[in-house]
């Protein structure tokens, strides 16, 4: 009988010591398992910081690109104010040159009447 309780006391020893370990193990993957989950909060806090990035460039390039057609617009316009612009001028110069034209044909017209007029009188 003695040999049963020594045995007996060995695996109860041996199961205490087992225990001893497991619970030893499992503190340490209690601790492992806590580590990853401060680092996977912390992880989730710079994920959610990357967003709120993303989103204000997101903010930032909708504005941008709004003020590109903006601007896309007003670049549109003044082109179309500006070839507006050239056909008046050359309208203007055209008009300019008839003007020197007809000017210079009147000038003509006056120096011929007034010899015309001169040479009368001085027939007369």
């Amino acid at each position: 009988m003695d040999k049963i309780k020594s045995n007996f006391m060995i695996v109860v020893a041996v199961l205490i010591v087992l225990c001893i370990v497991l619970a030893g193990y499992a503190a340490s993957l209690n601790s492992q398992l806590s580590a990853e989950k401060t680092k996977v909060i912390q992880l989730n806090d710079q994920i959610a910081g990357l967003n709120a990035k993303a989103n204000g460039l997101q903010t930032q390039l909708t504005s941008l690109t709004a003020q590109a057609g903006d601007q896309t617009t007003l670049v549109n316009s003044l082109q179309g104010s500006l070839n507006s612009l050239r056909s008046s001028l050359d309208t203007a110069n055209a008009e300019s040159e008839k003007l020197k034209t007809a000017y210079a044909d009147l000038e003509s017209k006056l120096k011929t009447q007034v010899l015309a007029d001169t040479t009368q009188s001085v027939a007369k």
